[in-house]
């Protein structure tokens, strides 16, 4: 599955990069077909927009450096007997994967099941980690075995995420708490990133927030991009045990969280028909969508819970590179697969849309293939 997970690293640019995109081929951004940024489609909840437009004027403030209400409101929104103590705000989520591995001593090991998000990784060599990385079986199961295999008395974090990116696949609570007791009883941190969770139908059930009270180990990781659509607010939150809290506000930005950003995240979070509505779309178009890929022929697409997909290219004549690069000449922008560990050129991700985009990108899937 990874003929290029022993390649020097080479860091690269997420998916969803319009801008970027943009410049590169002369598109306006709003003309952009972006498939390969992992974000709702329906964008960011209207009541969210209208929250910050409300609350422009308090921009000439300095943000709350204490927001206890906004603490309050999100542990009431995550449930699980969580309290407003259980949680520590981001700059998104990115701002807590890195802040994580700053409560470390240099020399620590990270162990990273792979293929999985590259910030990880990237997080952990920043202040003197050395990654090391379990290779996922072919269908992307936590096997939680290999992982305690991996861990060695160097090791300070196991870094997951569920559900699982790039396959979206969900790994059952059961399995994350086996591989959680066995952290407990090494004295490493479990960071478990959830920002994908909302997508699923089994959300409550699948959750580890529940559990931070029990394990000062469990640190557990959410943002508002990817279901509530809004990239661009950068708010996160991490839920965890008071005194893993307390140990991650030492090391933690003051004023990293811009007002707006709560307001709209609140806002987000009670708007209920919005999040009805995400979630009875996206699993119709994300059904539908896999179908097609499937009938397109050479192409195996992975079973989902989110809003992306994860496809193998079966004819060994097409690269995910070469298939991005042409598609970006028709508009359209996909994740090209080949930059994460444990994967190689064969594989790209795409982002469920609307039906009509879902189509179109089809219909020129079909015309490209046929000419690469």
């Amino acid at each position: 599955m990874a003929r290029n997970a022993c390649k020097k690293r080479r860091f690269v640019s997420h998916g969803g990069d319009v801008w970027g995109f943009s410049r590169k081929y002369n598109i306006p951004v709003e003309e952009v077909l972006d498939f390969s940024g992992p974000i709702n489609f329906l964008g960011p909840s209207p009541k969210a927009l209208d929250a910050v437009k409300q609350n422009a004027k308090l921009i000439r403030f300095y943000p709350d450096p204490n927001p206890v209400e906004l603490r309050t409101e999100i542990a009431k929104y995550v449930g699980q007997g969580v309290d407003a103590d259980n949680i520590i705000l981001g700059n998104g989520s990115i701002e807590l994967i890195y802040m994580i591995t700053e409560v470390f001593h240099p020399g620590f090991k990270a162990v990273i099941p792979v293929p999985s998000f590259t910030e990880y990784e990237k997080a952990a060599l920043r202040v003197g980690g050395k990654p090391v990385f379990v290779q996922l079986p072919e269908n992307f199961a936590l096997e939680t075995e290999s992982v305690k295999k991996a861990i060695t008395d160097d090791t300070r974090i196991v870094c997951i995420c569920n559900p699982h990116s790039p396959s979206g696949t969900r790994y059952s609570r059961e399995t994350v708490l086996d591989l959680l007791e066995f952290c407990h009883r090494k004295d490493i941190i479990l960071s478990v990133d959830e920002n994908y969770i909302e997508f699923t139908e089994k959300a409550q059930d699948t959750t580890m927030a529940g559990h931070v009270k029990k394990y000062e180990n469990l640190f557990v990781i959410r943002s508002v991009t990817k279901f509530y659509g809004m990239p661009g607010i950068r708010f996160g939150y991490g839920i965890a045990a008071e005194t893993l809290i307390d140990a991650l506000q030492t090391v933690r930005q003051p004023w990293s969280i811009n007002s707006l950003a709560g307001f709209a995240t609140l806002a987000a979070f009670k708007d209920t028909e919005f999040i009805k509505n995400t979630k009875r779309t996206i699993a119709k178009e994300r059904e539908q969508f896999a179908k097609m890929l499937s009938e397109t022929g050479d192409l195996h697409v992975f079973p989902s819970e989110t809003n992306f997909l994860l496809v193998k290219i079966l004819n060994g004549k097409i690269t995910s590179t070469a298939l991005r690069e042409e598609m970006s000449k028709e508009g359209i922008l996909i994740r090209d697969c080949s930059t994460f560990v444990g994967l190689d050129d064969s594989y790209f991700r795409v982002t469920v849309r609307s039906a009509a985009d879902n189509l179109k990108f089809i219909e020129i899937l079909r015309k490209v293939l046929k000419k690469i």
